[in-house]
């Protein structure tokens, strides 16, 4: 039987979901990480610990907010001390159904099983609310389907169910992304280096993207709502990729067509406001500088 670790990143989360988490992923795993970018209070931490039962739980204070990526390689690190052989990934915005995880990992075994070298297996994210926008699901051009799972460029890393062996070749996740984009550039990695990233349509996940979404005037968009700054980020990263020899041209073609649409998308949305739209460009800009790390407002 695998030996799974649940790794949940947390910023001033709202508790009430966070405990739900918790309280639904435990039963299915040997050990629960959670790694706070925001201080816990203590009551919130105890409570935390009752609503885990059985299931050790692990809460990591890194002192301040590291980012999604050093967060993930603190828990890929304590799952490796844990001696698990696969790590479930959350943020505190997902809600997973019971169940999820373990049929998350009869899937990748089964992927596995059927001689892919799967890097991960993800569920389908969908909307939490009719207030937020669901996540975007990029089909691999190759449009194979294995095990009941798809092949896909890349999973949200919340939700995503990775097989350590294959993160030990891959590598970490980037810490200097911050946020945003994480994972995507992870899983083209993962598929330059002969890995593949699959998505199970059968096990769908709710998730909230943003603090719900704008709907854009005359071409009818419907757009998260995000802060600049982490608009800024998201323009940021992205161009980043386009220096990066693993990244896939059509991706690269394609960022730049869409974050163009997209930042005169926000600007149509906010009538004509410009802290979105700079922010992007701004993002953008340095993105192409390779200026990276914690974002600056």
């Amino acid at each position: 039987m695998e030996r799974i670790v649940a790794g949940i990143v947390t910023f001033n989360p709202d508790f009430a979901v966070l405990a739900d988490l918790v309280a639904t992923v435990a039963p299915e795993t040997a050990e629960v990480v959670v790694v706070t970018n925001s201080p816990m209070p203590a009551e919130e931490r105890a409570r935390l610990l009752d609503i885990a039962g059985d299931t050790p739980i692990h809460i990591d204070d890194p002192g301040g907010n590291v980012g999604l990526g050093e967060a993930y390689a603190r828990i890929m690190a304590r799952a490796e001390s844990a001696v698990a052989s696969r790590v479930i990934l959350f943020d505190q915005d997902s809600s997973p159904p019971p169940g999820m995880v373990t049929a998350l990992s009869r899937r990748l075994s089964a992927l596995l099983a059927a001689g892919e070298r799967a890097a991960l297996a993800g569920p389908l994210p969908v909307s939490a609310s009719p207030d937020h926008k669901p996540p975007t699901v990029h089909p691999h051009p190759d449009g194979r389907v294995v095990a009941e799972a798809r092949a896909v460029w890349f999973a949200i890393s919340s939700g995503s169910l990775i097989d350590i062996a294959a993160f030990r070749e891959i590598g970490p996740f980037r810490g200097d992304f911050f946020i945003d984009a994480i994972d995507v550039e992870w899983c083209f990695r993962a598929w330059s280096k002969g890995f593949s990233c699959w998505l199970a349509d059968d096990i769908p996940m709710p998730h909230r993207l943003g603090g719900g979404q704008l709907r854009v005037p005359v071409i009818g968009w419907e757009l998260p709502v995000q802060s600049p700054l982490r608009l800024g980020t998201y323009a940021r990263n992205q161009a980043a990729l386009l220096g990066m020899g693993h990244v896939p041209l059509r991706w690269k073609t394609r960022i730049c067509l869409y974050i163009a649409a997209q930042t005169l998308a926000y600007w149509l949305a906010d009538g004509g406001r410009t802290a979105r739209p700079r922010a992007m460009v701004k993002g953008f800009a340095a993105g192409l500088a390779g200026r990276l790390g914690p974002p600056r407002a």
